[in-house]
Formats: structure tokens, sequence, C-alpha cells
């Protein structure tokens, strides 16, 4: 089943259209729904992230097993490629961010849609 894709912001032109759009676009209820679209895009984003690094984080986690002064070198080694994973996961949220939610009137169903297809 194909659901139609709102207009972005960017693409109405018609200035009676525009302030629909907007008026609808400012309501509470689309308000709640960027919301929560927003919290279920960094839901995903950090279980693909946790998936594709565990062994990072396992590695972090093996630090605890040697001995104190070598505990710390392991750590301060993790902190790059951690800035790295959290980096690569940010600018993947808020890419997502930007071209599913913001500017569009999000529908019913919407939150599927992004889990299962990766489209609003």
């Amino acid at each position: 089943m194909s659901v139609a894709k709102s207009k972005h912001l960017s693409e109405i032109k018609n200035e009676l259209e525009r302030g629909i759009f907007l008026a609808v676009y400012n309501s509470s209820k689309q308000k709640f729904s960027r919301r929560v679209a927003f919290v279920v895009l960094v839901v995903k984003h950090v279980s693909r992230g946790l998936l594709f690094s565990w062994p990072l984080y396992l590695l972090a986690l093996a630090a605890y097993s040697i001995p104190d002064a070598s505990i710390w070198i392991v750590l301060l080694l993790l902190l790059p490629a951690m800035y790295i994973s959290w980096g690569i996961l940010s600018r993947g949220i808020r890419e997502d961010y930007e071209h599913q939610i913001y500017g569009y009137l999000l529908r019913s169903g919407y939150i599927g849609r992004m889990i299962f297809h990766g489209k609003v």
C-alpha cells in the first residue's frame, strides 16, 4: 500500500495553501507527532549503532578485567571511537529528521512506516 507523502513546506507556493499547511503543521497534534517521530528515529539509529558497533562496547567492558594501570589506557583509546560512533549516529538522526519529518505533515501510521520502510 503506497501512501502519498505530503508536500514539503518549501514546495508550496500558493499563499492560501501555505497558510493552511502552516496552521495544520503548527497544531499540537503535529508537534506531538514530530516529537514522537524524533524519539523513534533516535531509538532506531541507536539500536542499529549498538548492533553494528557492539564489539566496541564489549571491548570497553573487557577493559575492567585487566590490571588497574592498563584500564585507563584502553578506555582512553576507546573515547575517539565512541566519539566517531556518536557522530555517525547523530548525523544519521539529523538527516533522517530533515528528509522525513521536518516540513512535512505526518499522517496516521507514520511510526510503522518509519520503522519498517524508512519513509513517512
